[in-house]
């Protein structure tokens, strides 16, 4: 179905929206940043500047993205699987250590340690590139005109803007309610059951193809 007849800004705002309320490894890394209280701001702006350059780019190269391969696309998604397989043992793991929570905080918080661990979620989990390069690739170049390109874009990156920081301060605010390390821990718990549930969502998905 086209997109001509439809405004550039609407969908971007809508597929945005779609995003932001799907759970997965970067939303839940965001919400536990709050939890820490770690560096929140730095730790949104982060994530957000790589969601940008995402966006930019399946602008850019919307024709030649779009048309990638379907097996290609087969690959990624099994990659994606893998990977929220593996985000959801690393959530279960840190909900089984004990007495160390406080510690990682306070070191990830500090320069090159912090960047790299953000970074480590975003580009490691293929569905980052899914959610924010082909899909938006492929529905961009259905435009029939370039303003509505545009409109699309700012759109997509006004909502993963609201995304990145909603999550993250979202996180800071259950963090002033809810004190103790305890609090952590459950939702490392349940990060990792919401992982598992995705994981065996998309394998029977993808077994089904």
């Amino acid at each position: 179905m086209s997109c001509v007849a439809v405004n550039g800004f609407q969908t971007g705002l809508a597929l945005g929206m779609a995003s932001m309320v799907s759970v997965g490894p970067n939303n839940l890394m965001l919400i536990r940043e709050g939890l820490l209280r770690g560096r929140i701001m730095f730790v949104a702006s982060l994530v957000w500047v790589t969601y940008v350059v995402l966006i930019a780019t399946s602008y850019l190269l919307a024709g030649s993205i779009a048309g990638a391969e379907p097996a290609f696309k087969t690959v990624l998604s099994w990659l994606g699987l893998a990977a929220v397989a593996w985000f959801a043992l690393q959530s279960f793991r840190a909900a089984s250590v004990a007495g160390c929570i406080e510690d990682r905080s306070s070191r990830d918080a500090i320069g090159r340690s912090c960047f790299a661990r953000v970074m480590g979620v975003v580009c490691m989990n293929p569905l980052t590139y899914v959610e924010l390069l082909l899909v938006p690739a492929a529905l961009g170049q259905s435009f029939a005109a370039g303003g509505a390109r545009v409109e699309f874009v700012t759109a997509l990156m006004l909502m993963a803007a609201l995304c990145c920081y909603g999550y993250a301060l979202g996180g800071g605010m259950i963090a002033s309610l809810l004190r103790g390390r305890t609090n952590v821990r459950i939702f490392d718990l349940i990060s990792g059951l919401i992982l598992t549930g995705i994981t065996l969502t998309m394998a029977v998905g993808l077994a089904g193809r």
